[in-house]
């Protein structure tokens, strides 16, 4: 048997023994940071969120966790709908039901005590809740229990325990294959992997933490989660290396693909009635269609065949109706069956996800933007503006005032390590017809740059651009083909949305983290050049009016002065200007803490693809600043 769920739920905890006590996790959390397969910390427990088969039907068939369609984001990614995690009201989150909880496993499954410094494998306790544990060897309560730091995390993406007593005893001649462990730290070497060693109660054998980091390449990595049945498997990239943290932020990155909600405008999809919706990408539908299919091919088909098919169908389906949904009509049921669609199959099957291209859905979100006028739609209202400045006018081309919006964010799959695989989210064979989710209203302000302006500079800087950006280009291909190419266009508008960010955060009252950022940059055949900077808070609806008077031109104006002032110096200058601060895998320029890079939350891009140079020019190359025009 596999170990028991571990529930933490949207801002409650559970009452039972196997639930989180005492902590909370926000909704948007339960898909980013926190999401499946992330590692999370909630006081003394160390937990990891499992794949999305193993969510409560409570929460899978109950129709009002469904976020209300958006058709362009269920068509790219193949899915009926998306599911918003649950959430409870703070005065009763202390009692509030299993199955309206998200699913975590408790991992790892080493925890070592404070109070005897024992080190034990608690596998044999996997049904017991974690308050109720005691330390195998002393018997202290689990308030001195605490999950060892270091985990094995595979060159495929699982992770699992490191095997502690296992190589602990590789080269030992005594035999012994004890797990009865001792951790302790050595006095007088510092603070490295070499102060902690870990000894075998039984034989003795002791070695400290970076010789066992030397010997992890002898322990087999898992090609299954911590809550399935164990998979071994080989090695596949040999320069990885597994022993990690496990609070280490490249362990977990996940995949998000968002949409601006364009109903009711020319450029979102029709959305079919719920019903429709629901038969056509129904299994059971799907399987009849073959099977009438198939026996027809065969010559084995009769009515009496194709009626007994339908009714049971009929049946089925019936017996195991969303909640608020009411009985289907066998009709309903047979003419859905023998009703003949080009797309049928085409949703609720595994997207390739290296094949999303999450960027496509910018296209029809940067026309509604640029309307002229005030479009007014049900969760859109933007107005448009043309600069009347003639000096800003050279590099702003018009702003759009949007006082309410609508994004639905999906978790899609997660990477590791900053490797490109993407790893599925649904670890079981049955094809799901959803994606987890959530949705933020908010307000906010579309900025559209002036592109002949852009063109302009590019060619007469193209020598010095270039110069700035080979690195950034070629490792961006090198290792992250996730990302956008760094165009000029893209970083240039990417580091002037950081910057505005941090500008308007310190004038119009929101934190940091409340904002988000969209670069919209096209090709030559998709032309666009603009960024959207709008309210990113997933549970409240963001609609203070601060963005929406920012966006008015003196207001704005003044913003660009300031920033583009700010943006002259860094703290960290020279070094950052004309050397680099490349950060995490190299992908930035002119880039740190002190001038360009935001909260991580912000920035769909993982604050990758920025230099500030291309906003206010380096001597070093001759680059002459865009609003130097």
């Amino acid at each position: 048997m596999g170990d028991p769920n571990i529930n933490a739920s949207c801002r409650y905890r559970g009452g039972n023994k196997n639930r989180v006590s005492d902590g909370k996790l926000r909704k948007s959390q339960l898909l980013t940071s926190f999401g499946v397969g992330a590692i999370v910390e909630i006081n003394d427990q160390s937990l990891m969120g499992m794949d999305i088969s193993r969510w409560s039907p409570s929460i899978t068939k109950n129709k009002k966790y469904r976020i209300s369609p958006i058709p362009r984001l269920e068509k790219m990614l193949k899915k009926s709908f998306f599911i918003s995690p649950p959430t409870a009201p703070s005065e009763i989150w202390k009692d509030a039901s299993q199955t309206a909880s998200i699913p975590y496993h408790r991992f790892p499954k080493w925890l070592e005590c404070r109070k005897c410094n024992s080190l034990r494998n608690y596998q044999s306790q996997r049904f017991t809740a974690y308050k109720d544990l005691s330390c195998l060897k002393c018997g202290a309560n689990s308030k001195f229990l605490s999950p060892i730091r270091f985990i094995y995390s595979g060159d495929n993406g699982y992770l699992d325990d490191i095997s502690w007593d296992f190589l602990l005893h590789v080269g030992e001649t005594s035999g012994c294959r004890e797990n009865h462990l001792t951790k302790k730290t050595l006095g007088g070497r510092g603070g490295g992997l070499s102060a902690i060693e870990i000894s075998c109660d039984k034989c003795g054998a002791k070695k400290n933490l970076n010789q066992i980091k030397g010997l992890i390449h002898l322990q087999n990595p898992r090609s299954s989660h911590p809550w399935e049945q164990r998979i071994n498997t080989k090695v596949e990239k040999k320069d990885h290396q597994p022993f990690q943290q496990r609070g280490a932020t490249s362990l977990y990155q996940p995949r998000i693909v968002s949409a601006l909600d364009l109903s009711g405008s020319d450029y979102e999809d029709d959305i079919g009635s719920e019903v429709d919706q629901f038969l056509q990408d129904h299994e059971d539908i799907l399987d009849a269609r073959k099977f009438i299919n198939d026996a027809k091919e065969m010559n084995i088909w009769s009515q009496e065949v194709d009626d007994n098919k339908i009714k049971n169908v009929y049946e089925k389906i019936n017996s195991d109706l969303p909640l608020d949904f009411e009985k289907i009509p066998l009709e309903k049921i047979k003419s859905s069956i023998h009703e003949e669609k080009t797309d049928v199959g085409g949703k609720n099957e595994e997207v390739n996800l290296d094949d999303v291209d999450s960027e496509s859905l910018k296209i029809a979100e940067y026309a509604l933007l640029n309307d002229d006028g005030r479009q007014k739609i049900k969760n859109y209202d933007g107005e448009k503006y043309f600069i009347s400045d003639k000096t800003l006018s050279k590099y702003i081309r018009s702003v759009t005032k949007i006082r309410r919006l609508r994004e639905v964010r999906v978790l899609s799959g997660y990477t590791r390590h900053f490797y490109p695989k993407i790893h599925n989210i649904n670890a079981s064979e049955k094809v799901l017809p959803w994606l987890p989710g959530y949705e933020v209203f908010g307000e906010g302000i579309f900025i559209d740059f002036n592109s002949s302006s852009i063109k302009s500079w590019i060619k007469k800087n193209s020598k010095a651009i270039a110069s700035r950006l080979s690195v950034m280009q070629k490792r961006r291909d090198e290792s992250s083909t996730n990302l956008p190419f760094p165009s000029a266009k893209f970083v240039l508008l990417h580091t002037f949305s950081h910057l505005m960010i941090k500008q308007l955060c310190f004038e119009s009252g929101y934190g940091s983290s409340a904002l988000k950022e969209r670069i919209y940059v096209g090709d030559d055949q998709n032309k666009m050049q603009g960024i959207l900077i709008y309210t990113a808070d997933g549970d409240t609806e963001g609609s203070l009016g601060g963005l929406v008077r920012m966006g008015e031109e003196q207001r704005l104006m003044n913003s660009i002065e300031s920033l583009i002032s700010s943006a002259k110096w860094c703290s960290s200058d020279p070094a950052c200007l004309e050397i680099g601060s490349p950060g995490t895998r190299g992908l930035n320029k002119a880039a740190c803490h002190a001038c360009c890079l935001i909260s991580e939350t912000s920035c769909v891009y993982m604050n990758a693809l920025l230099d500030r140079g291309l906003i206010v020019g380096s001597e070093k190359e001759n680059l002459q600043g865009f609003f130097d025009l």
